[in-house]
């Protein structure tokens, strides 16, 4: 062989191990950083966020390769920008709020359950869901993208009759729109408080508040929470300042326990959405070490993230369960919840 000929090739050998190394360590250092700037310029970088998971797959599925044709550097650091990645992912687990600074119940201990749903332009199957709340005994119904005919779907099958509290009628769908609104029905008495203000100019879905009286547990303001998705520059930056929003409201707010509940759109891998459930305890905290994505579901891409929460303060969750239902892409979030220090 010419001489000349094998160093050349043993160049060419070094030259793209180089620059595999050096690709691998770039990868490695923007999946661990990815999750922490809380910027929405450029847009891009939030929907890359929440696709954490899959970004963490992909990465791992490269450091196997990248193992079997022995580039060990490069697989331990594709390997550990895929950990550092997934940290986000455990947060619900390890985050829990502190009971001594929660806000008083004023009633006897006691349980309530709750389940929040995005019903997907309303087009969740209402015999399921009438079937849900009867068999799980849900005292507390959270209710995003719906409308009243789904409402009264649910009143005609008698799935009301044990949740005749509710929060103000939800506004008509514009012509040719799609259902957007939110509702909060009770099993037990509840004053409405409105919705949340307009943080964000572009665009905001309403998002209900209520006290509930409950005759155990005493009042628990709840919020059918629900940002829009961030996806574009034009909604981009609502979302950030609704999340943002809803995080300077709630401070004010401490007098008694409160209940986030509903689509947040966002994950924990979103700052805006680590720096809102700072101080809250989420109900996927009591279903161990992986509480599952919640979206999407019954598409062509398997659930992938969890975007669907339930964040309480001054509450405790006994009990965390993701049901599915016909029609919606969303899984509904099923807690059980008690006073904090009960």
């Amino acid at each position: 062989m010419d001489p000349q000929l094998g160093h050349g090739r043993t160049v060419r050998r070094r030259r793209a191990r180089s620059i595999v190394l050096a690709t691998s360590a770039t990868l490695a250092l923007g999946l661990a950083l990815l999750p922490h700037p809380a910027v929405t310029t450029p847009w891009l970088v939030v929907p890359l966020q929440a696709l954490i998971p899959v970004l963490c797959l992909v990465v791992a599925v490269a450091a196997v390769a990248m193992a079997l044709v022995r580039q060990r550097w490069a697989a331990a650091l594709l390997a550990a920008g895929a950990a550092a990645g997934l940290v986000p992912a455990l947060v619900p687990t390890a985050l829990t709020a502190d009971s001594s600074t929660a806000p008083a119940v004023a009633g006897e201990a006691g349980e309530l359950t709750l389940l929040s749903l995005n019903a997907e332009y309303a087009g969740a199957d209402p015999a399921a869901l009438a079937a849900d709340l009867e068999e799980h005994g849900v005292e507390v119904l959270v209710l995003v993208e719906a409308d009243e005919e789904l409402v009264g779907e649910l009143r005609a099958r008698g799935a009301l009759d044990g949740l005749p509290h509710r929060t103000g009628e939800i506004p008509a769908v514009p012509q040719g729109g799609h259902a957007g609104g939110a509702v909060i029905l009770s099993a037990h008495p509840v004053r409405s408080e409105g919705v949340l203000p307009r943080f964000a100019g572009f665009r905001h879905f309403e998002q209900p508040v209520a006290v509930v009286q409950d005759p155990e547990l005493g009042s628990v303001r709840v919020v059918g929470v629900h940002p829009v998705p961030p996806i574009g520059r034009d909604f981009v930056p609502s979302w950030d300042e609704t999340l943002n929003g809803l995080d300077r409201w709630q401070a004010g707010r401490a007098e008694m326990p409160l209940v986030l509940a509903g689509d947040f759109n966002a994950s924990w891998a979103h700052p805006q959405f680590r720096a809102l459930a700072e101080g809250f305890t989420p109900a996927a905290a009591a279903s161990g070490p992986w509480p599952g994505p919640t979206w999407p579901v019954g598409s062509w891409v398997p659930p992938f993230t969890q975007i669907d929460h339930v964040l309480l303060r001054g509450l405790v969750p006994q009990d965390y369960r993701r049901l599915t239902f016909p029609g919606t892409d969303h899984r509904g979030i099923l807690t059980t919840v008690t006073a904090a220090g009960a």
